[in-house]
């Protein structure tokens, strides 16, 4: 229970806390950022529009009380005592305003009166109106539950025209007495509104908004129809006159502010997720480095505990035999003979490693040299192997060509390069390891291969790549608390590529291993001096 509370404790770092903050914050500032500057853009489409809708409400307003008042001025001058004169006065009205072109006086049974009738236009064009008042407009009207004194309107599309007829119903007093009720019908002149009034009214607004009269048929009836964003544009009906019609204005600049405004929202939100990618990506490294640090730093305290105890252990066995054969505590020559064997072959393990951490120790300080020299790797190969060749349990086959070619070769170097492996396959290699070591030249391909070979468990896919990196050792290993640092397969990788070489390995689970190192065959020229390999 202690030991998942230490793994929890130390996933939950107070650095990866702090990065969490930086997260969170970023992602703050960016949404606020971005929602102040949507405010801001939109309190100035609101201010755009709101000055829009005020003006478009003026004109409609403007229109509607013209028409209105024009109405009212021509309903005062119909007077029942003296109706035989309407069509005598019919002339004044016209001069008054252009904006009526007919007018029909109604009794109470909403008969046209004698003399109740006056039009503008031509005879032929006044009897066309007149009938079709009479069938298809009179029928439209309220007229039954129309109040005293109350003016109307009635805007119609009859057979493709449009119509506004205006009506009040009035009453009158006559010389006996008795009061006579009346309506008063007017058709307003569309075709003055369009041609005269309209331009009139927007004259002003001209270069200020782009403005329009739309019809029911969305058929424009006066204007340019505006082609701006809904957030823009102001588009609403007449209130009591032209009902059927509406006015639709926008600023001029309303398609570009529309073009800009998506283009800031597709710009801002960009660089919003710009940002917090930045961030993510910045901190998917920073934790990338933590987290490879940490590896790091637990590998090389595995290095330093597996460093110690392979240098305790030939210690403690050099320190007891040593003190054995210094006390006399021998039973027979041949048990001296074999501590002293033990003493040799701890010792040498021994240099082995210390050898193997100054060259890893001086490969970190980016000092490792390597003396190149013309050098024949099969005499290299012969002597290290003679080390392993007479030990007690280890089966130890070697094949080398006979004729291997002078190549420059740092021959301390390999011989480290040959013990590491070797050492690897006794390790892997069971209770009786059979271990195959074979050089072979390939003048034909202008390389040295050198292979080292075991049959021990093998080595899994997954980690035949990973177990070239410094302070790595493979899950069998740790499982079996084999001995080792970790580092000799990455000084031998170091060595093969300085030697312009690589190693690589060949292994399924079961089949053993199989460690190949190529080298290049290198002319050897009278002198060559120490090189650093970085």
């Amino acid at each position: 229970m202690r030991s998942r509370l230490g793994r929890l404790g130390r996933r939950l770092s107070p650095l990866y806390l702090i990065i969490a903050l930086i997260l969170g914050s970023a992602v703050a500032l960016g949404v606020y950022s971005y929602r102040n500057a949507r405010q801001l853009l939109s309190q100035g489409e609101r201010s755009l529009a709101e000055s829009n809708r005020l003006l478009g409400e003026q004109a409609l307003l403007r229109i509607d009380n013209f028409i209105i008042d024009s109405d009212r001025s021509h309903f005062d001058l119909v007077d029942l005592a003296h109706l035989q004169d309407f069509q005598r006065r019919w002339g004044e009205i016209v001069r008054l305003s252009e904006a009526i072109e007919a007018a029909v006086v109604l009794d109470d049974q909403y008969e046209v009166l004698h003399n109740g009738y006056v039009s503008k236009k031509s005879r032929t064009e006044a009897e066309r109106f007149a009938r079709l008042f009479r069938e298809r407009i009179l029928p439209e009207l309220p007229l039954a539950d129309l109040k005293v004194d109350l003016h109307k309107h009635l805007h119609a599309v009859i057979d493709g025209h449009d119509y506004l007829i205006s009506y009040i119903k009035r009453e009158q007093q006559g010389p006996d007495g008795m009061v006579r009720r009346y309506v008063v019908v007017l058709k307003v002149n569309l075709e003055y509104l369009e041609r005269k009034f309209f331009p009139e009214v927007f004259s002003k607004l001209q270069g200020r908004v782009e403005f329009a009269v739309v019809d029911d048929r969305n058929q424009v009836v006066f204007g340019q129809q505006p082609r701006a964003a809904a957030e823009f544009l102001y588009s609403a009906y007449f209130p009591t006159t032209l009902y059927l019609w509406r006015l639709e204005m926008a600023p001029p600049e309303a398609a570009r502010l529309s073009a800009e405004a998506r283009a800031r929202r597709v710009s801002e939100t960009t660089l919003v997720i710009l940002m917090v990618a930045t961030i993510l990506v910045g901190l998917s490294f920073l934790i990338y480095a933590i987290i490879k640090e940490q590896r790091a730093n637990q590998l090389k305290s595995d290095f330093i505990s597996n460093v110690s105890h392979e240098l305790k252990t030939p210690l403690s066995l050099i320190r007891m035999f040593g003190e054995l054969i210094a006390l006399g505590k021998l039973k027979s020559p041949e048990k001296g003979k074999e501590y002293a064997e033990i003493i040799t072959r701890e010792a040498e393990r021994l240099s082995r490693l210390i050898d193997n951490v100054l060259d890893f120790a001086r490969i970190e300080r980016g000092k490792a040299a390597y003396d190149f020299q013309p050098g024949d790797l099969g005499e290299v190969v012969a002597r290290s192997v003679d080390v392993y060749r007479h030990r007690e349990g280890v089966k130890l086959t070697v094949s080398i060509d006979e004729e291997i070619p002078l190549t420059l070769i740092d021959e301390n170097a390999m011989t480290l390069v040959l013990l590491n492996l070797l050492d690897n396959a006794v390790k892997y290699g069971g209770d009786k390891p059979e271990i195959g070591v074979t050089l072979r030249c390939l003048p034909q391909e202008g390389l040295l291969r050198l292979e080292v070979s075991d049959r021990g468990p093998g080595i899994p896919r997954d980690e035949q790549r990973r177990i070239f990196d410094r302070f790595y050792r493979a899950r069998a290993a740790r499982t079996r608390n084999t001995r080792g640092s970790g580092i000799g397969l990455s000084l031998v990788k170091h060595i093969a590529e300085s030697h312009g070489g690589r190693v690589t390995v060949d292994s399924d689970l079961g089949s053993g291993a199989i460690f190949t190192v190529t080298i290049p065959l290198r002319p050897a020229p009278e002198a060559v001096p120490a090189v650093e390999a970085a």
